[in-house]
Order: C-alpha cells, then sequence, then structure tokens
C-alpha cells in the first residue's frame, strides 16, 4: 500500500485532492500532510516575516488536525505532518524522500501548470522530486481509465502499474514512434522500431492481462506529445495519464503533455539503476 504525501493550501482544488484520496484508499496505507509557508511570498522589506509565519503556523495546525481527523475516522492512517517554511515545490520534494513515500499527491487548475494551486509548485516537484507524482486536475475518478505510456522500450513496467490495475476499470498501453524522414530511406529502421514497439507493447498488454486487469495495448505513430494526447482523448477516454521519462530527467514530451492534458497526470521517473 502506499505512503502518500499530501500537499495542501486548503483550497476547493486541495479538497479535491482529498476526495481522490478517499476514492482509492483501498490503495493507501498512510498519508503524510505537508503545508508550505511559502517563503517567496512573505519575503518582502517592511513586512514582518515572523508575524506572518506564525499566523499561517498556527492556522495549518488548525486545519491539519481537521483533516487527521477525518482521514483516521476513515480508515486511513495520517499521523504525521509537516509545515515548513521556504520553498513550496523544493519543501514537498524533500519531505517526500525522507518520508521514504511512494507518490506525492497534488492538484493544479486545468490545463497549464502555470495555474495551479501552489503557484508553479506542481512544475516544479515533478522536475525535481525523484517520486512519483500525481497532479489531479478534473474529477475523482483519476484512476478509473489509465493510459500509461511506455518509454524507453527496453525499461520495466513500473510497480504502480500493478497498483493501479486493481482499481482502474481498464489500463491502456502504448508507446509513440516518431516517423523518420526521408521515409524512402528510412523505411527499413522504421519499420524496426515499430515492429519492436508492437511486441513490447503486446507483452505488457499480455502480462497485465495475466494478472487479471482489464488491459488493451496499442502503438501509435506521430508527434509522441501530440498523439499521447489524442490517444487519451479519442482512443481511451483517459482519466489519467502515465508517464515515466528515463533516469530523472523530464523530457520536453512529458512537459508538454503536464501542460495542456485535460487528464491527471501522474509522472513516475525511471531509477537510475534500472
Amino acid at each position: 500500500m502506499w505512503k502518500v504525501v499530501y500537499a495542501t493550501d486548503f483550497s476547493d482544488q486541495s479538497n479535491k485532492v482529498l476526495s481522490v484520496i478517499m476514492k482509492y484508499r483501498e490503495l493507501i496505507g498512510e498519508v503524510v500532510i505537508v503545508r508550505v509557508i511559502n517563503i517567496h511570498r512573505i519575503s518582502f522589506p517592511f513586512v514582518n516575516a515572523k508575524e506572518i509565519i506564525e499566523k499561517e503556523t498556527a492556522y495549518a495546525k488548525e486545519k491539519i488536525a481537521e483533516l487527521r481527523d477525518f482521514l483516521n475516522n476513515y480508515g486511513i492512517k495520517c499521523e504525521k505532518h509537516h509545515i515548513p517554511v521556504g520553498d513550496p515545490a523544493e519543501e514537498i520534494a524533500r519531505v517526500a524522500e525522507e518520508e521514504n513515500a511512494d507518490v506525492i499527491f497534488m492538484g493544479s487548475r486545468g490545463k497549464s501548470l502555470r495555474k495551479i494551486l501552489l503557484g508553479s509548485v506542481a512544475e516544479g516537484i515533478v522536475k525535481i522530486s525523484k517520486v512519483p507524482v500525481l497532479t489531479v486536475k478534473n474529477g475523482i475518478n483519476v484512476f478509473d481509465r489509465v493510459l500509461y505510456v511506455h518509454y524507453p522500450l527496453d525499461s520495466k513496467v513500473p510497480d504502480i502499474l500493478y497498483d493501479l490495475g486493481k482499481v482502474a476499470e481498464k489500463i491502456y498501453v502504448t508507446h509513440v514512434v516518431e516517423p523518420m524522414l526521408p521515409p524512402e530511406s528510412t523505411k527499413h529502421v522504421f519499420d524496426e522500431k515499430l515492429k519492436k514497439a508492437e511486441s513490447v507493447i503486446e507483452s505488457i498488454k499480455n502480462d497485465l492481462t495475466s494478472r487479471g486487469i482489464d488491459a488493451e495495448g496499442f502503438v501509435g505513430i506521430g508527434c509522441p506529445p501530440v498523439e499521447i494526447l489524442r490517444i487519451a482523448e479519442d482512443e481511451c477516454n483517459a482519466t489519467c495519464i502515465v508517464l515515466k521519462p528515463p533516469k530523472r530527467r523530464v523530457t520536453r514530451v512529458t512537459d508538454c503533455v503536464l501542460r495542456h492534458s485535460e487528464q491527471s497526470v501522474m509522472v513516475i521517473k525511471e531509477r537510475e539503476d534500472s
């Protein structure tokens, strides 16, 4: 079961994330609440920073106590909380790593991660966190239909995908092969890549199916971020896109999908030793 770091600013969007935690509580063993007091918003001349920090800390303690009681009443273990002062993205990522969390849950306000509940926090966390990050966008049925983008082809399937298979109506598995130019001289290379992709995706689908998970696999052809978004909308009606950028790097594909998807997005960075 997951140990979840729940990043909140006590807004309506944060409450939506709380609803996601409640809906999928069978996956969750423990919740750690984090409310960061954003030092960037109070470090101005003629501002009594100490007084503001004390006031926000006191308010955060009251709200966290309410959240903790609420979660505990529904059988979700919630004993720890953190109210650090500093850069929100850095502090949330730090807490998640120190707590050895499995996932960070946080919210966003629509398509662009420039308009999120903690300013540009979600974007920053995705870039620096070693822990998987779920950004909740629309609705609470986040894991009903999951589109998993497998990349690179020779990498391992993340364990989280098998966890999601326990609650998802269906898992879709895809990989996008980019066209090569000029096509007349690169056709044999492209055909080999396409054949390998189809084989790998079929293998992953069969593995999921053998575990009792309803799964479907297919390979897309085109510009990866555009094709991923198209598949999520047109082929799957996905509620969540799961991305696995290689070697802890946030690629242009990840960045584009994060910014423009209608769906919630989970980013799982591949470990250095995988």
